[in-house]
């Protein structure tokens, strides 16, 4: 079993709709093409250090400060 695998397994890691893009572990880069587009690109999480897509979520899942802030506020 490959240690990508193993960290999905321990960690949880499983697909379900959308919380990894709004969690306080994940981590992505911006990138412009020529045309002016802006993507992201290196979606990953920072504990188990694998590929993550937007819409996934682990059992370690943790909101990020700023959304915590805001549903206080409301």
């Amino acid at each position: 079993m490959s240690k990508q695998t193993e960290a999905k397994i321990n960690q949880g890691f499983r697909k379900t709709p959308y919380t990894c893009s709004n969690c306080a572990h994940f981590s992505s880069q911006s990138s412009t093409n020529t045309y002016g587009w802006v993507g992201e690109k290196q979606l990953r999480c920072l504990i188990g250090g694998f590929k993550v897509g937007k819409t996934n979520v682990c059992n370690k899942h943790e909101l990020k400060a700023h959304i915590n802030k805001l549903e206080v506020a409301n």
